[in-house]
């Protein structure tokens, strides 16, 4: 992230939207992900959950055809096309029961949508709690991804951590964002409940 990005990061929580950009979002269903310490006392994934819905209600403003939705906890599973009207009977379905997180897997499955679908541009929201299944299959997946994309706004990967994460994850989300030494840095980290998808999605229709 550039020293510019990291201002506007902290001011607000900005997120760069654009018209014509395609949405996937990654929900993260690990078994961690019921732990009550979001806003109000409400479940981490009960809270994304909420998150993500307003999120696909406001995206099929732009896109008719709904945004891709993931889960990945020991799998991943796709959803295509959520529109509003789907929302909020498919998203409020998802429960955190899972035994790992693959978010490599996430990551990696998201990417071939992306490509599959011919898309100039994606932001992929991969929302989560906890530590990886495995830290340098994440590395090498987003490495590999930076490597072939002609430029950084093609496929962005914007991890919202979602509670109270540890030390040690936080940690490895700034080495993917700061040190991760790709062609491109398609990475950026920020808290859900700092970001403000409504102000983002106001300022990218007014462009």
């Amino acid at each position: 992230m550039t020293q510019a990005a990291r201002a506007d990061s902290t001011v607000g929580n900005n997120l760069e939207l654009n018209k014509g950009d395609n949405f996937i979002f990654a929900v993260d269903v690990s078994g961690s992900m019921g732990t009550k310490d979001c806003p109000g006392g409400a479940s981490r994934i009960e809270f994304l959950k909420e998150q993500v819905i307003s999120f696909a209600i406001e995206a099929s403003k732009w896109d008719t055809d709904g945004i891709d939705v993931l889960t990945f906890g020991h799998q991943v599973l796709a959803h295509k096309g959520v529109s509003a009207e789907k929302a909020k009977e498919l998203i409020g379905g998802f429960k955190a029961t899972e035994s790992s997180t693959d978010t490599a897997g996430v990551i990696a499955k998201a990417y071939d949508l992306h490509k599959a679908g011919g898309y100039e541009q994606t932001v992929c929201f991969v929302a989560t709690d906890g530590e990886p299944a495995d830290r340098s299959k994440v590395m090498d997946t987003i490495r590999k991804i930076a490597s072939e994309v002609k430029d950084p706004r093609e496929f962005g990967i914007s991890f919202l951590t979602v509670g109270n994460i540890d030390a040690s994850l936080r940690s490895f989300l700034t080495e993917l964002d700061d040190n991760l030494n790709a062609k491109h840095d398609i990475v950026d980290v920020r808290a859900l409940t700092e970001v403000d998808f409504m102000a983002a999605f106001a300022g990218a229709i007014n462009d």
